[in-house]
């Protein structure tokens, strides 16, 4: 048996712990402070980033109630029943106009860059393809300055700030019909150019000759509508007849081109350029007449000519009635009833508008538009007009040939003659159609 382990020894006294008063780091002045600021700043940045997509919906929403409340009041006061949804789209169309036309050279010095090097060295050498494309280039940045002073004419007479527009287009982002930009403005030339009037000589003459015999002078008080106006031209020409002329356009493109160039008073005639090809590059005998420069206007608008034109946007079909009902002496409709949605709406709204006696004279084609609900062919336009109460008047043989020589009855009533449109004779290619005139009287109520 083993013995018993010796007790333990008694515990010795504890040491005295010697307490030694480090002494501490100083601290930055506001370090403190600092941290909080940066603390509740990433919390701010943390939170603004899980709200961002609430905060662009609430900013969208706010600016898109200001261009509403704003332009709803133009659509109520200057603009005469205009759709400001579409006015704002075509200010926007004309703000693009060079972002939109350098997309055209851009891909053209693309395509050019895919050829092989000897081809690229061919060209080179031989007709400068490149220079070609920086060539117009730079002509659209000269056609870009039309643009813009159509965008800030019609910015002033409609009342819009460039803030609303801004707004407006951040948030409709694909809004601007290029195509009809680019129509409006290259109707310059064929409306208001000494270039376009070869066409004009084509189609003006039937009315205005024929209205002009019609009605005898003082004409002050004759009251002619024109829907489809375009840039104005066969309107501003009848009032410079001496006829009062209301001008009916339903595209805001061609409204907004139409109030700048009746705007221009105090211009020269001839001192403004634009290059209507440059979209076009087919059919061209040569660069110069891609490239082709025009000036315009060829005359300025007389002030005077101007107290007896008044423009009014919007559809003809809905726009006159029931307020001018029975209140025109005359509808001239010039390449416009085939662009009807509903041709027999165009057709009952001239015979509506017109006073009894009242004149309908029509020139133009039958080349219907998007989607027609109808498409009558010309006999049956005829004779639906007909049914509306339009006796149909012999037509001058000089305004062509006998459409209908072979019907009874409608022979030497209607002619055709050939008219172009857009139709530039340095070009290999044209656009023409065989236009229908005609004379018919408002007999029915």
């Amino acid at each position: 048996m083993s013995s018993p382990l010796p007790p333990p020894p008694p515990p010795s006294a504890a040491p005295t712990e010697m307490l030694v008063q480090l002494p501490q780091q100083p601290q930055p002045h506001g370090s403190s402070t600092s941290t909080r600021i940066s603390l509740l700043l990433a919390c701010l940045v943390v939170v603004a980033a899980l709200q961002y997509p609430m905060l662009v919906s609430y900013f969208q929403r706010l600016s898109q109630a200001t261009v509403s409340s704003s332009t709803a009041a133009i659509a109520d006061s200057s603009s005469g029943g205009i759709d400001r949804g579409k006015l704002l789209a075509a200010l926007a169309g004309m703000s693009r106009y060079r972002a939109k036309t350098s997309v055209t050279w851009k891909k053209k010095r693309a395509e050019y860059n895919k050829l092989p090097a000897s081809q690229k060295l061919l060209l080179g050498s031989t007709i400068n393809y490149v220079s070609k494309i920086s060539a117009v280039a730079n002509a659209a940045a000269m056609n870009d300055v039309t643009a813009q002073a159509v965008l800030e004419h019609g910015l002033r007479y409609y009342g819009i700030s460039p803030f609303e527009l801004q707004s407006y287009a951040k948030i409709h982002r694909n809004v601007g019909d290029h195509s009809q930009v680019a129509q409006a403005l290259k109707h310059f030339v064929r409306d208001w150019s000494t270039v376009g009037r070869h066409e004009r000589d084509a189609i003006f003459p039937q009315i205005l000759e024929t209205l002009v015999d019609m009605f005898p002078a003082p004409r002050s008080g004759v009251r002619v509508l024109v829907p489809g106006a375009g840039l104005g031209r066969l309107s501003y020409d009848l009032a410079a007849a001496g006829f009062d002329v209301v001008a009916n356009e339903f595209s805001p493109y061609m409204v907004l081109a139409q109030r700048y160039m009746l705007s221009l008073k105090s211009v020269k005639p001839n001192s403004l350029t634009f290059h209507p090809n440059l979209e076009w590059w087919s059919h061209h005998r040569s660069t110069e007449s891609l490239l082709r420069a025009v000036q315009f206007p060829d005359i300025v608008p007389d002030a005077q000519v101007l107290t007896r034109l008044k423009l009014v946007e919007g559809d003809f079909v809905t726009r006159f009635l029931p307020h001018e009902h029975g209140a025109f002496d005359v509808v001239a409709t010039l390449f416009f009833i085939d662009t009807a949605r509903n041709l027999v709406d165009y057709l009952e709204t001239i015979a509506k508008v017109l006073k009894p006696g009242g004149v309908w004279i029509n020139l133009g084609p039958l080349l219907y538009g998007t989607a027609p609900l109808v498409e009558l062919s010309l006999d049956e336009v005829l004779t639906v007009a007909a049914k509306l109460g339009f006796e149909f008047l012999p037509a001058d043989e000089k305004w062509g040939e006998d459409t209908f020589a072979t019907d009874e009855g409608w022979r030497g009533k209607v002619r055709g003659k050939l008219a172009g449109y857009s139709w530039d004779p340095n070009m290999l290619t044209r656009n023409a159609y065989l236009a229908q005139f005609w004379v018919a009287r408002k007999v029915a109520p």
